[in-house]
């Protein structure tokens, strides 16, 4: 066990008092003995050895040193320190003055300590009340502008505290002083202005109080006049902030209750698709909702039940603007690619939105009839152990892609084009296929199928390999009775092989004589 001596702290007074007479590398390592003796038994009686010479407030200046080495063991020493001490023992020692300087240090690790020792105000009424009244307050909050990502996660980790644990923590958290600095803080970078308002969503859906504050005092304007700015960068990156922060329940129900949501539906809701700003704002609009509808916490069947998501998806499959149309494409996959979507789908007959998509896969041509497969890969992948009614839906949907004599030889011819994209959409759609139990009974009753996803030679490209071999791995995967035990045996010498086996000729050669 390593012990401080007093030789070791001698060396860091003398340090304090003569800088010129220490170097650097002794000082570190007299630092590191301090640190290390900290640990473990006798804690008291260490930090007593250690302050009865040393004062608290002369190791806080030790930060300050352009040495990273003595600022991080300073940091690690002062961290064991103050953990004996509440917030109001750090407030009476004369050590915020000390906080706030580490609040505005370049270290990461001088701004954690800082915070550490700010957390500690949430132990009682009283110390937030300190906390409020004391310039640490408006210092800890500027915290958020900062780049790295553990000092802002730290700051918004306890703001988020302070809000539900105290109601005057709530009120000062949107009193001018702090809307001002949370405002300035939010016209910077894109993800300094996230982490606000981010911060502004949590805080204010976790009470009535919090919300109603949020509208009083001006937080929100700064989020909602994003949407309608005239600055069309502004709005779109407005679009992708919100996409953000519906990460969670509270954010949705933040966004809703701001009147955000209905603006985006809104935008949806213009006929103009020939207006190249509108086209861009709806189709960020459009790519929203499909990422709301992969939020679990959310239930996105109210979603559609309020504001009718899915009959402006129907409207924009018929854009003549080809952004709307793909993007409308790609978001019926997003919304589809999870049973509780798939079922809106499918239940949707006014209008019957899933037909309509599959219209426009049999008619269309190029990206569109491209984007439309990818889509119908991600339909048909979505999958449901608890009911059968989401492998009869994609089931449904396989039969609907149509072709003679079965579906199935229509994905394999496409599968064969020289275009790798067109290749690849027919693999994904295989390898969902193959996921399903009917997809199982389908493809190993076909014997010219069975032929051509074992046969090596049906493909040359190296992605083309791993494709045709992970649609054999969902094929063979949890088929129990579903497949022939001699289809079941192909698969498995298939797998066992890997997906570039080669199989190797002996070439003899005869003497002639």
């Amino acid at each position: 066990m390593v012990s401080t001596n007093n030789s070791d702290i001698d060396v860091v007074k003398n340090f304090l008092h003569t800088p010129e007479s220490i170097e650097t590398s002794e000082l570190v390592t007299a630092l590191g003995i301090m640190n290390i003796s900290l640990d473990g038994s006798n804690f008291e009686q260490k930090m007593q050895n250690i302050l009865s010479v040393i004062p608290l407030t002369s190791i806080f200046t030790l930060l300050g040193s352009v040495n990273k080495a003595v600022t991080s063991v300073t940091c690690k020493i002062l961290d064991k320190l103050l953990r004996p001490m509440n917030y109001k023992d750090i407030n009476s020692s004369g050590l915020e003055e000390y906080l706030i300087i580490g609040l505005q240090f370049d270290s990461p690790e001088v701004r954690i300590l800082s915070l550490h020792q700010i957390e500690k105000s949430l132990e009682s009424e009283e110390a937030i009340q300190d906390l409020i009244k004391s310039p640490l307050f408006p210092k800890a909050l500027e915290c958020l502008g900062y780049d790295d990502i553990p000092t802002s996660t730290k700051v918004s980790d306890f703001f988020i505290k302070l809000a539900n644990t105290s109601d005057s923590g709530l009120q000062a958290l949107f009193n001018s002083e702090s809307v001002a600095i949370l405002k300035r803080l939010s016209e910077g970078n894109e993800t300094i202005k996230f982490r606000v308002f981010d911060l502004i969503a949590r805080i204010s859906t976790s009470s009535s109080e919090a919300f109603q504050l949020c509208i009083s005092t001006g937080a929100l304007d700064s989020i909602t006049s994003e949407l309608n700015s005239d600055d069309l960068l502004v709005r779109l990156n407005a679009v992708e902030t919100f996409s953000k922060i519906i990460q969670s329940k509270s954010g949705y129900y933040f966004l809703e209750r701001s009147g955000i949501i209905k603006s985006l539906v809104d935008y949806l809701t213009q006929d103009d698709d020939k207006d190249i700003v509108l086209v861009l704002v709806k189709s960020a609009s459009l790519k929203f909702f499909g990422k709301l509808s992969e939020i679990e916490e959310v239930d996105f069947s109210e979603v559609e039940n309020k504001y009718k998501i899915l009959t402006q998806l129907d409207a924009h499959l018929l854009s003549d603007n080809l952004e709307l149309k793909t993007t409308t494409i790609s978001v019926i996959g997003m919304i589809g690619h999870n049973p509780l979507g798939l079922k809106l789908l499918y239940n949707c007959t006014s209008p019957n939105i899933l037909s309509h998509f599959m219209d426009l896969y049999h008619s269309s041509t190029g990206e569109v009839k491209l984007i439309c497969m990818q889509t119908i890969s991600c339909l048909i992948g979505t999958s449901d152990s608890s009911t059968d009614e989401i492998d009869n839906i994609t089931e449904q949907i396989y039969q609907q892609i149509g072709g003679y004599p079965t579906p199935l030889k229509t994905l394999m011819i496409n599968a064969k084009v020289t275009i790798e994209e067109v290749r690849i959409a027919n693999f994904a759609i295989m390898q969902e296929i193959a996921s399903h139990p009917w997809g199982k009974i389908e493809m190993s009753r076909s014997k010219e199928f069975i032929d051509y996803v074992l046969n090596r030679t049906t493909e040359s490209t190296h992605k083309g390999k791993e494709w045709k071999y992970s649609i054999v791995q969902n094929l063979h995967s949890n088929s129990g009775t579903l497949i022939a035990p001699n289809v079941l045996e192909r698969l498995r010498k298939y797998l066992s092989e890997g997906p570039f086996y080669v199989r190797t000729t002996t070439i003899v050669a005869l003497e002639s004589g």
